[in-house]
């Protein structure tokens, strides 16, 4: 009965101390300062801002590899065909360096998205770094509406520089240009329709 008893006993203190550890280790974690600093750009810059996801970090293996280093937040505002539930909706990618700088990734500023992207060298690269900043433009880090898969985009090489094309359908196809330096220059094309 005694051996029990300090098994028990035992038993109860390893429970509590997991539980309280649990509980420590959470209250010391450190907060996401990055986020922190998001956050508060989108209520200076975008007033009364709504979305259905975020603000978040953007975590995308296909973009972290495109974009090396760089810590990426954003909102999403689903895409529904009809208008959204809230009066101020944003879809939005940006990046916050490590002095609290933050660089919104921007479809009608194409120097946008050059900040952290990676230097196209080969058909390897140009497909990764592609693929990166469609998914940036998309503000889905969860790509729910179609994958961008690099393997998919289409490489040409000419004396311009590097094209990628993405074709989701026979009718419907994306592309990226990067130019002879392997510096991206612009995006354009057409997804298919929201389902």
């Amino acid at each position: 009965m005694r051996t029990v008893t300090r098994t028990h006993a035992l038993g109860l203190f390893l429970a509590a101390a997991l539980v309280g550890g649990t509980g420590v280790a959470a209250a010391q974690a450190p907060a996401d300062a990055g986020l922190a600093v998001f956050r508060a750009w989108l209520d200076r810059t975008h007033p009364g801002y709504g979305a259905d996801e975020g603000p978040a970090r953007f975590r995308n293996r296909t973009v972290d590899a495109a974009y090396p280093g760089v810590r990426l937040y954003y909102v999403l505002t689903y895409t529904r065909g009809i208008r959204p539930p809230f009066p101020n909706a944003i879809s939005l990618v940006a990046a916050v360096d490590e002095l609290g700088e933050v660089t919104p990734y921007r479809p009608g500023a194409p120097a946008s998205y050059r900040v952290g992207l990676l230097r196209v060298k080969s058909s390897k690269d140009a497909r990764l770094a592609a693929a990166g900043v469609l998914i940036l433009a998309s503000c889905d880090p969860g790509e729910r509406r179609w994958k961008l898969a690099p393997d998919r985009f289409r490489v040409k090489k000419d004396r311009k520089g590097w094209l990628c094309t993405y074709t989701y359908e026979p009718i419907y196809a994306s592309w990226v240009r990067f130019d002879r330096k392997g510096v991206f220059q612009e995006f354009g094309g057409s997804a298919p329709p929201v389902p």
